[in-house]
């Protein structure tokens, strides 16, 4: 995951035609000799179902291309699913989802290139918390911003079954490094792992392992070194 650096947004995720309609559609030939994929009974040469795409052309303003419909489709899923940059991918055949870096297969249903950097979207929000290749963990990183005059953003996890950590390594002004931990990333595993943390005293707007506590005080230097907690 490195440290979170930019990536080309000129990458598009797919730009050719797909060979066979999206998965539940359903081909058939209209008057024009287009392939139609339709996502519901076909009746007198015509879609029924609510959704309709053209397979093997450019598509029109009534029926878009599958292409583009997928596009898309998976365009809205990455914005929420996926870090910045990465295009969403998912494969209902093997019941797969994931995000990757480079550009989509010719079904869309994964990399091209098997060796693409992805992330992983896993159908429960446990797995997704507590796995290290999950694209929620890859968003996490993505999204906090990196602070010092040196930084590095990564994941790391103590156990395999508890959620994973967003480890901030910063070199403060000092040419110290140091590792903090986003308070967000903090606290969900500390629910996970300790309970009782909040009952026991700890104080998260002031721990100097917190990233935003400890960019306060070696960086911004708006808190006091003397009122955080160790």
């Amino acid at each position: 995951m490195g440290n979170g650096g930019d990536q080309d947004d000129s990458v598009e995720p797919f730009s050719g035609y797909l060979q066979s309609c999206p998965k539940g559609f359903t081909s058939f030939y209209d008057n024009n000799g287009d392939m139609i994929c339709c996502d519901g009974a076909i009746l007198a040469n015509r879609c029924t179902g609510n959704r309709q795409c053209i397979l093997n052309g450019p598509g029109t303003d009534k029926i878009p291309s599958c292409t583009k419909f997928l596009q898309e489709e998976y365009s809205e899923k990455a914005e929420s699913m996926c870090p910045e940059s990465m295009n969403y991918y998912e494969d209902k055949a093997t019941n797969t989802r994931g995000c990757t870096s480079g550009e989509l297969n010719d079904t869309m249903t994964g990399p091209r290139d098997s060796n693409q950097p992805i992330c992983k979207v896993y159908d429960d929000l446990n797995k997704n918390i507590t796995s290290a290749d999950s694209c929620y963990n890859a968003k996490k990183v993505n999204a906090f911003p990196c602070f010092g005059k040196k930084c590095i953003k990564r994941l790391i996890q103590p156990s395999a079954t508890a959620p994973a950590l967003v480890a901030i390594e910063f070199t403060d002004d000092m040419g110290i490094v140091r590792i903090a931990y986003p308070k967000e990333s903090l606290t969900i595993y500390l629910d996970a792992v300790n309970p009782g943390w909040r009952e026991k005293g700890m104080d998260l707007s002031k721990n100097i392992n917190v990233a935003e506590v400890a960019k306060a005080v070696f960086i911004d230097k708006t808190m006091s070194p003397s009122s955080v907690q160790v």
